[in-house]
Order: structure tokens, then sequence, then C-alpha cells
């Protein structure tokens, strides 16, 4: 038989089944045929009988390895079959807690009449009779479990099934509206039928319904039903209740009443119950649940309904119900109207507190919500169109109409996009509205919250007071209100922020920290820790009766019309709930009563940096360079980015393209007092890293102080590719040594870069210190060391990470060439006349000697090296111009004339390889690099100096 559970959700849950029996092991035939194979061979090479004895392992170890194999196999089975128990016993656990999950949600969305009659208040949750749920009585039902697996030819997997999907001792609810007949021996019918009416009359608020008795009851049972009119019922709707007559009126919509027999049971009827005897109590007719069956009925006599009478015309007296006489709408401009007259209304606390009128109440007077006396945190609950929204921005504009800046400011957080709280961004006390269309903001804004709480800790600390409301404090902290709409949107998209929220909550009341906290749904998304320090519950219309019990303890939300919209119950510290029609607020009337922003209000976060932030308008660290302005939410700061070159040594900085890396560079070479730019061309860049080098070790020899000396290197990644391999592997090596040795002698190397890949990955360990600016992909941020939660590929120029936090580069005012204050320590491109006795190599000789004369000198004789008597004639004379020129090739076959002559006159190598160079002069130094396009020409002098020659004209040829 099925069960209403249409407040219950599905679980699937899997039947556990004996794991298949592993198969037995064959019988080992190889391995027993094994030993006796290697017997007979070794039998037929040694000639020995004592070989054949390797005979008998055969069956020695076939036998062994079947015993094994058993034996395994039955100590497997031993451990599956206590691993099944346990599984079983396991999902008879969980079986047996969603059950009483399924039996606790029905009992509350309809209290049994024994419950009802045993409690000293009642609580009405029903709007109008036919929406009110009756209890029938307990019997078998089906679970709404979705039970998967197990086998139909296992009888424990049938039985753990069958276990699962049947509930026993559930309630059993009649459909809605309520239309009973109890057909029976007068004496349980009428008892059986009293107990219905009493969940009834629990249910339907006094001004709901009216029960009518008297013109449907026979004589003899007038005592039985007497006790109804006695009850506080006196509303609109007709509810008939009593005996059937056959000279009655007809019927209302709603009905509990009792027959003689089954032929006598009207046709509208949709619960038909038949007590022949007190455990005999059949269910005959139900619009959704098969019949017959039986149910355990509850009785209630005369006397018990006639107490249960008295005691709810004792609660409806003092609490006056007129629940259905609250107006359908009613503005906030009426609420205030009757504040200023005083009509009715709490009176105000007598301490400071924040109480706020925000619609009308069960009597008619003005309602009013106090967060410090009744909160100090609240929970609100609706669903869709219920006027959640609609609820808060009343309530907050109530709070800025009674309290002043001083005393009460707001933070406003929207993840429906903000449009609703438009209209309370202006109110002087609004501190900023937080919305989920600036997620990057929102994550900085919420995290800014636990600096909040540090601050006002260490505002009472300083103050030495106890919480907020000491005097000590004279007033200079006003309490913070914190409003969420959707807060389970912004749990999913920021589940971390589930505990900061946690913390408020717990450490909010002496903080002056509140939360009103809206959701749909709070039923699994406001987790325990949160809910039990919202004594505030207000819960709007809700379809699930799972979260009005988890609300205000009741499924009474459940039973609120679509068509009131603001009509709220309201929990305060687990009392009963009571209604309130909330107050509309026009949004126009907001925007145009609005203040200013008072400017003296202090917001719990500072705003995001800006994205331009100019050098000189920042402060001068004491010691090293600004770099820009740090942003850290968490400390509610944003204090300046020092960079000491003394104590953090080397910097890298990586970037996408016109991420604002050379901003960063031109910035810190304004400010250092000893620059050396390195530039982009293959020469600039090889002769300033050697002179760097050179430096380093002049600096490391000396016993001198040293002046700080910034080198920088701007792209330094695509600047080492354009050099050829063994080109590069010196300079890699040049920079290591930089890297390493020049923070010792006051040398600090800052170079910036796209990416770290090949070959800048040998020298990135040896930079202590990142900064991580726009990075395109999330992939190469990840490979350059940077967070990725810190990945945005959105941010402005000049913005990225450092040490963890958000930075913001600092411009100087004009971009002025990086000034080199560090003068070459060696002179690497010579730019004069050619000597006038020379060596020449050359892989061209006709181009060159086809240059212009005014390259060489007046008079020159020039010398074929493949001439071997001419070379060795030669005796240099200081007034005899001689040029000898040749090929490498040439040059290599008279070799041994060439070193002769090397050691006494300079070589000039013109557009010769490097292998050409190495080959003459053996060696395995390089000579200086050349950029691309450009003929190497190198001059080697006898003291073995090398250097690039440009030839320079001679004047007056």
């Amino acid at each position: 038989m099925r069960r209403h559970d249409s407040f219950l959700a599905d679980e699937v849950i899997v039947v556990p089944r004996p794991a298949d029996p592993p198969p037995k092991p064959p019988f080992p035939i190889i391995g027993a045929l094994a030993p006796l194979g290697v017997a007979v061979v070794v039998w037929f090479v040694l000639h020995s009988p004592l070989a054949l004895i390797f005979a008998l392992l055969s069956p020695v170890m076939a036998v062994a390895t079947l015993l094994d194999g058993r034996f395994n196999g039955r100590r497997a089975k031993r451990r599956s079959d206590a691993e099944l128990v346990r599984r079983k016993r396991a999902f008879a656990e969980r079986v047996d807690a969603f059950h009483a999950r399924e039996i606790s949600t029905l009992r509350q969305c309809a209290p049994s009449a024994r419950s009802i009659l045993d409690r000293t208040a009642n609580p009405f949750t029903a709007t109008v009779a036919g929406q009110a749920v009756v209890c029938l009585g307990t019997g078998s039902a089906r679970s709404s479990i979705r039970v998967e697996g197990g086998t139909d030819d296992d009888d424990d997997s049938r039985r753990l099934r069958s276990a699962a999907l049947l509930l026993t001792d559930a309630p059993v609810l009649a459909a809605s509206p309520a239309r009973i007949v109890v057909v029976g021996a007068p004496p349980l019918a009428h008892a059986i039928a009293r107990g219905y009416a009493v969940q009834l009359a629990a249910a339907v608020s006094p001004d709901a319904v009216t029960f009518l008795a008297g013109s449907t009851m026979r004589t003899q049972d007038s005592r039985a039903w007497a006790w109804v009119h006695s009850l506080p019922h006196s509303g609109g709707e007709e509810v008939s209740l009593g005996s059937l007559d056959g000279a009655r009126r007809p019927l209302c919509a709603t009905f509990i009443v009792v027959a003689d027999s089954v032929e006598a049971v009207p046709a509208e009827a949709n619960v038909v119950i038949a007590a022949d005897s007190v455990a005999d109590v059949t269910v005959l007719r139900h619009p959704t649940l098969s019949t017959p069956f039986q149910i355990g009925g509850e009785f209630v006599s005369v006397i018990e309904v006639e107490d249960f009478s008295r005691r709810l015309n004792r609660q409806t007296a003092a609490a006056g119900h007129v629940l259905f006489e609250l107006p359908s709408r009613v503005t906030a401009a009426e609420v205030e109207a009757r504040v200023r007259r005083g009509d009715g209304g709490a009176p105000r606390p007598s301490v400071p507190g924040l109480s706020a009128a925000i619609g009308i109440g069960e009597q008619g007077e003005v309602f009013n919500l106090d967060l410090v006396e009744q909160g100090p945190h609240a929970v609100v609950a609706g669903t869709t169109g219920s006027g959640k929204s609609e609820l808060l921005v009343t309530w907050v504009a109530a709070l800025a109409q009674a309290h002043t800046a001083a005393a009460f400011t707001v933070l406003l957080v929207d993840f429906k996009g903000g449009a609703a709280f438009d209209p309370l961004t202006g109110l002087e006390q609004c501190v900023g509205l937080i919305t989920d269309l600036d997620p990057g903001g929102a994550e900085r804004a919420l995290s800014s919250l636990r600096a909040e709480v540090r601050w006002r800790e260490g505002v009472l600390r300083d103050a030495s007071a106890r919480d907020i409301s000491d005097e000590r404090l004279g007033g200079r902290l006003p309490r913070l209100v914190i409003v969420v709409d959707e807060f389970a949107a912004m749990l999913s998209e920021f589940p971390q922020l589930h505990d900061v929220f946690a913390d408020i909550a717990a450490r909010g009341r002496s903080l002056g920290m509140h939360l009103v906290l809206c959701t749909q749904r709070p039923s699994g998304v406001v987790k325990d820790s949160l809910l039990a320090n919202c004594e505030l519950r207000l819960s709007l219309r809700v379809n699930n009766a799972a979260d009005s019990t988890a609300i205000i303890g009741s499924p009474a939300a459940t039973m609120l019309s679509p068509d009131q919209r603001g009509r709220c119950l309201i929990s305060v510290g687990g009392r009963s709930p009571v209604a309130v029609q909330v107050a509309y607020t026009d949004a126009a009337a907001l925007v145009d009563g609005r203040t200013a922003t008072g400017s003296g209000i202090r917001a719990p976060w500072l705003p995001a940096l800006p994205h331009r932030i100019m050098l000189d308008d920042l402060p001068r660290p004491s010691s090293g360079l600004a770099l820009g302005l740090l942003d850290l939410p968490d400390e509610q700061r944003q204090p300046l980015a020092c960079y000491d070159l003394t104590e953090q040594g080397p910097l890298l900085i990586l970037g996408s393209s016109r991420s604002g890396k050379s901003t960063l560079l031109s910035t810190i070479a304004h400010q250092a007092s000893a620059v050396v730019a390195v530039g982009a061309g293959i020469e600039q860049m090889w002769d300033t890293v050697r002179d760097v080098v050179a430096l380093c070790r002049e600096r490391q020899a000396g016993d001198d102080p040293c002046s700080p000396v910034v080198v920088l290197i701007d792209d330094l990644d695509s600047a080492l590719r354009r050099f050829d391999a063994e080109y590069q592997s010196v300079l890699v090596s040049d920079l290591a040594a930089i890297l390493r040795d020049g923070p010792a002698c006051g040398i600090t190397l800052i170079a910036s870069a796209q990416r770290l890949a090949a070959p800048l990955t040998g020298l990135a360990p040896l930079f202590p210190e990142r900064i991580h600016l726009r990075f395109a992909s999330r992939q190469e941020y990840i490979v350059a060391e940077g967070a990725s939660s810190d990945h945005n590929p959105r941010l402005p120029p000049g913005a990225g990470h450092w040490r963890g936090a958000r930075l913001q580069v600092a411009l100087v005012p004009t971009l002025a060439p990086t000034r080199t204050v560090v003068p070459s320590r060696h002179v690497r491109t010579h730019r004069r006349s050619m000597p006038p006795v020379l060596l020449v190599v050359t892989s061209r000789p006709a181009h060159f000697l086809d240059r212009p004369g005014d390259a060489m000198p007046d008079a020159v004789t020039l010398i074929d090296a493949s001439d071997r008597a001419a070379l060795s004639a030669f005796t240099p004379a200081d007034d005899m111009p001689v040029w000898m020129v040749g090929t490498p090739d040439a040059w290599i076959a008279a070799w041994s004339t060439f070193a002769s002559l090397r050691s006494r006159i300079p070589v000039y190598f013109d557009g010769c390889s490097l292998s050409d160079f190495r080959s003459l002069t053996r060696r395995r130094d390089l000579p200086p690099a050349v950029d691309h396009g450009r003929p190497a020409r190198w001059l080697l002098t006898p003291d073995d100096t090398v250097t690039r020659f440009e030839p320079a004209e001679v004047s007056g040829r």
C-alpha cells in the first residue's frame, strides 16, 4: 500500500548482497608433472637413481597446492561473510534512520490527537479548513526510500528489501480537504471521530472556521458532540461535525461525521473508517491508498475533548487570534503613521536596541522586531514570490527610519543581481552593496568581514569593554547589520564563507554584528552551528514542510496561500509562531527621501584598488623601492608595496604581453640610485652582462663598501632565446653568477619574462621573489608557480599578485629612457683604422680586397696566405704596411706559420664562423657575440684579447 509522502524526498539505498564465491582451484596438473620431468632429465644426464627421488615431489606439490587453494578460499569466504554482516547492519541502520525521519515529518505535518491533548499550548497552523491534514491512525505504509541492488534468489536480500520498503507504525494521513465518515459501534465510532475533530480544531485558527454540530446530531449523541459548541472557532467557513441524520442539511465542504452503516455513507466522503472493535479499525475508502487495510486508531473520550475545548478557549482569549482579519496588503507609510500616532505595537525596549516596525500583527497592532532583544541574528525563509525581498527592504528601511548612522549601519549582500536593494544604497546608514555581478569584488568584500571581526575585538579590548553596549565605548562603535538575500546562492559560489558567517553568528552579539540571512530552502543550507545562534526566525510561504519546521518549529508556513504575499510567521526563541502582514515599502519613496551616505561612516572594507596609481602620489619609503599598493582585505589595509633590495634580493616579474612588466621596471629604475639597463640587442646584452660579471668579481675582491646597483632586464626569456646555443649557455651561466654572488656585492638583478620556460627554467630558482601580473592562460599561470586561485585574465595592466596579496603597480610621470650609471668594464667593439701589419682571415677574399680603398693603409703590400715562401720571408718593418690575406682553409694549411705570426701580429677575422675562429686560435672561449644579420668581425691581438672590430675610414683618401 502507498501512503501520502508529498513532504518527503526520495533516498536511494543499495541492498548488500554476498560476493560471488571464488572459483575452486583446479587440480595443478602442470605443477604436478614439472618435478617429474625434471627428475627424468637429471637422471638422463647424471645416470643416478637418486635423481628419481625428485619424482616424489610431484604428488606432494600437487596436494599441497590444492590444500593451500582451499584454505585461502575458506579464509576469503570468512572475510566476505564478516563484511556482508557489517554491510547488512549498516543498511539496517540507514533504513531505520530514514524511516524515523519519515515518521517524524509525517507527525509534524499532522500531529496525532493524543499529542495535541497532551501539549499545553496550541499553535494554529492552517489558514483554511481545506488545508488541514488529519492523521487517521498508524499503520503499515510504503516508504519513499528507493532500494536498489540485491537478488530475488537470495532470502536475505528479499527480507532486507521488504523491510526497507515497509514503514511500520507510520501515520496514515487523510486527503485534503478532510471528508471523513466513521462507521461502527457508536461508542467506538464517536471516540475515533472526536480524535479527528480535535486535530482539525487544533490546526485551523479560530478566526477561520465555524464548526456545525447541532443540526446533524441525534438526541442520544448530544453529549458526545456538545463540546463542539464551546470551541472558540467562529470564522466564516463552515465545517460539519457529529452524527449523520436522516433529516440533516447538506454537509459542508469539510466534514467529520459518524454513520450507522456503510450504506449510509454519503458519496462525497473521500475517507471511510470502520471501527468494529478497539483492535479492529479498518480504512474502507481512501482516495490515494489501496483499501481495505487496518490501522491503529486513537480513541478520545468526551471528558478529554471538553478539557481540550476549555484550554483552547483560554489560549485564544489570551492571544486574541484574528489571523484572517489581517489586511492582505499594508504600506510602510501606513505603519509609520500608526507609529507616530502611538496605535498599538510593542513598547520600545528600555535598553538601546535595533527595534523597527515592519508590519501589522495578529491583533491589529504595529509589529516591531528588535534584532538586539530578539536576535541577535535572524533567518528568513520563503519561496519565490512570497515577498522575501520586500520584507528585507521594509525591515532595513524601518531600521534606517528609527536609528541614526551613529547607532546602526547596514551591509547589503544580494546574490540575485542587486536590483532589489538598489533603493537602499542611498541611505545614510548603508555602507555598501555586494552582488554576484562582480564575483571578484564580492569575494574580496566578504573576506573583509574577518578583519571587521578582529577590528571590533580590538576596539572593545582597547576600551576594556565587555560588549558593544558597555558605556566605556561611549557610542563609538555602531552596530553592523549584514543582510544576505539568497544565502544559499552565496554559499554555492563561496562555500568557505559559511565558517566566516558561523564565526560572526557566534560572536556577533558582543561585537554588535547582526546577520539577517534569507534563503528559499533553509533546510540543509543553513547548518546547525549557524542556525543555533539565530533566535529570530521568519518564514513566509514555503513549499516544503521540512523547511517550515526547521525555521518556526511547525509546518504552518506551507499552509500560507500564494495570494498572501508578505504574510509571515515569526517565531522568537523557539516560541509558537505569530502571524504578521509585512508592510510594502515604495522604492520611489525611498529614493525621494534618501540621504547621502555619510562620509564619516566606517565601511567594513576598503574600496578596490584603482587601476592607475601615480608614484608621486605615494609616500616614499625610508628604505627600499616603492612598487605600488597592496590590497589586504582580510586586514582592511592597502599598504605601500615596498621592495628592499638588500633583504629581498633578485626579483622576477612574470606576465603576459601588455600586462605591465616594462612599466614596473620603469618604476624601479625611476627610484634606484644606480641602474644598469641591459639592452635588447644581442651585442648590447652580451657586453652588459659580461661587464656586470666583471664588476661583481672586482667587488668581491675589494674591501670597500659597495653602493647598491640595480640590473634591469626586460623580456629575459625572449632575449635569451635570440642567442645561439653556446652563447646562450655562457650567458645563462653569467646571469646565474650575478644572481648568486651579486646580492653580497650590492648588485641586484631584476628581470621580467612572459613565461617560465626554457632557457629561463634554470635561472628561475635563483630568484627568491616573484611578482605575477596578468596571464591569459591559467595553465601558464600555474606553470609560472602562481596560485591558481589568484589567476584572473581580466586584470588591468600593472595589476598582479605579490606574496599572496593583490598588487597594483605605480606609474612614473614620464617614461624616460632608463639610464646606465655603471661604465663598461671593457671596450668590446673597436671602430678605427686597420692596423698597418695584419693577418686577415676571411671567407670571401675578393669581397674583402674590393672594399673602398679608404679602409686600407697607404701603399699596403698584400701577401696571399697560400704563398708559403712569401710568408716565411716576411719580416715586419715599421714603415712597411703589409696585409697577409687568406681563407680559413689556407691559413689552416699554413697553421704553423700562422701560429708563429699571430704571436706578433694582430689577426682580423672577417665574416668567419665560430668554428673557423676556434680551429685557428685553438681556444675554447667565445669571442664577443654579434647581432643577427651582421658578419662577424673580430680582432685578436698578440696578448690574446678578442674584440669586435669595425674598420673606420682613413681621412685624406
